[in-house]
């Protein structure tokens, strides 16, 4: 049986995807899991706490994501399986969790706008090596910085989950079509 802890934090996550950060209350929490936001408050006495737990296990999830993509072979198929990854998103309608969290950042404590801006470095430096490694394999050729590059792709593979959200809800398969293409005329 799952904690309430775990469970706190796997329906926050949901309404973080689907609302933002800021989108959702304690009341919700407590409304979504049946409990009393008495028992919210004994994980987590402040939202912001909420939030550094959120961004920790995020981190985490990040982590095993690039353990996964680790065993890819390097370039093409690396890259798509990165695109790949936030494909549940896709299909739920909902935007991807660092981005949701860093849209509502400037509202954040500090130590959460620290939590969420870690996480989004890492993202951000998954996505790099996935660029680098592709690189030096000769299957991905392009010109810049991999970190350079890193930003763009990232940001093609969230805002495109964010058009995703509204119809013709295929933003994500036209991003990912228009990803492989960038490095097929090469």
């Amino acid at each position: 049986m799952m904690s309430t802890y775990d469970s706190l934090l796997d329906l926050a996550d949901t309404l973080i995807q689907e609302n933002g950060f800021q989108g959702f209350s304690y009341a919700d929490l407590a409304a979504g899991l049946g409990i009393r936001k008495a028992s919210i408050h004994y994980h987590f006495p402040t939202k912001t706490e909420l939030g550094i737990a959120y961004c920790e296990r995020k981190e985490n999830r990040l982590r095993q994501m690039e353990e996964t993509l680790l065993s890819v072979p390097a370039g093409k198929a690396r890259l798509d399986a990165y695109m790949d990854a936030f494909a549940y998103c896709a299909q739920k309608g909902q935007m991807c969790g660092v981005h949701a969290m860093l849209s509502d950042s400037n509202l954040f404590e500090p130590a959460l706008q620290d939590a969420v801006s870690q996480l989004a470095q890492t993202d951000l430096r998954i996505i790099a090596d996935v660029l680098r490694t592709g690189r030096e394999s000769g299957e991905l050729t392009f010109r810049g910085e991999p970190a350079d590059l890193a930003i763009i792709i990232n940001c093609a593979v969230k805002g495109a989950l964010m058009l995703n959200r509204v119809p013709p809800h295929d933003a994500c398969e036209r991003m990912k079509v228009a990803v492989q293409q960038m490095f097929s005329s090469h």
